[in-house]
């Protein structure tokens, strides 16, 4: 797929759940995933696997389209009318963006191509066991060491 520049995903950090009022908590619960969490945006060059960009830290609820909505200008700039692979999450992404979407089960090319973004993942969370593990500090310093 000679036509992608950028695989993008977001990852999920977990953390303990926010001490205070329930409604400081419910902002970091996952649903799809039943944690307390934060969430990183990341995009992988397709050819070399690293990463070309890292969003800031959001909150669990937040929704992944949301996340790439706020950084689809970031990508257009580096992609040079390149396209963005991305999986079923940003499924709304398609008609006015330049996106690949992606289904569980589409063809094994496809699969191919996205999974360089879940090895970069393996990889960040293996080299880095804190991003396993539920940070115990606070929120807003996953930033730094993101």
């Amino acid at each position: 797929m000679k036509e992608v520049g950028i695989v993008v995903d977001c990852t999920v950090i977990p953390t303990n759940r926010p001490g205070g009022k329930l409604d400081n908590g419910k902002k970091f619960y996952s649903g799809k995933r039943h944690i307390y969490c934060v969430k990183a945006e990341v995009g992988v060059n397709p050819k070399v696997g690293t990463a070309s960009t890292i969003s800031s830290i959001y909150s669990g609820s937040t929704h992944d389209f949301t996340i790439f909505k706020e950084h689809y200008p970031t990508f257009v700039q580096k992609l040079g009318g390149a396209k963005i692979l991305a999986d079923i999450a940003f499924i709304g992404a398609e008609p006015e963006l330049e996106a690949i979407i992606t289904k569980p089960m589409e063809t094994p090319e496809m699969a191919t191509h996205r999974v360089i973004v879940e090895r970069f993942f393996g990889r960040i969370k293996t080299l880095f066991t804190t991003f396993r593990k539920p940070w115990l500090f606070d929120a807003v310093m996953v930033a730094d060491y993101f």
